[in-house]
């Protein structure tokens, strides 16, 4: 539910004489987009750019982001994105094919690393 309302969280614990860990509490804060960022996205869209979000916080905070910056709410985490090759590091073959569609539906991306 915070995550829902763009809260985060940290659980915070520490281990008692047994090594078992024993939750001492949660820190919740808050970290709103920049007071410029709703304008300069509704500026770049005016000139023609689709805006997309790429970040790499929780689902939930992307789409509580996206919807404070009226960014659209098609909001995707990076399971549906493309890797690169482990060994040889090259992009997917028929990578616009396959991925697409995707991207340009898609207002952004979360739980990107």
């Amino acid at each position: 539910r915070l995550g829902e309302k763009g809260i985060r969280s940290l659980a915070v614990a520490k281990t008692d004489e047994n090594g078992v860990f024993k939750m001492m509490g949660l820190l919740t804060f808050l970290d709103p987009p920049r007071p410029d960022t709703k304008q300069t996205i509704f500026d770049a869209q005016n000139y023609g750019v689709a805006v997309k979000m790429i970040t790499g916080d929780h689902l939930l905070i992307a789409k509580n982001t996206a919807e404070q910056l009226e960014m659209g709410n098609h909001v995707f985490n990076s399971d549906n994105l493309p890797m690169l090759d482990m060994e040889t590091k090259k992009k997917p073959d028929n990578l616009s094919r396959d991925y697409g569609d995707l991207c340009l539906v898609a207002d952004g991306f979360a739980q990107v690393f």
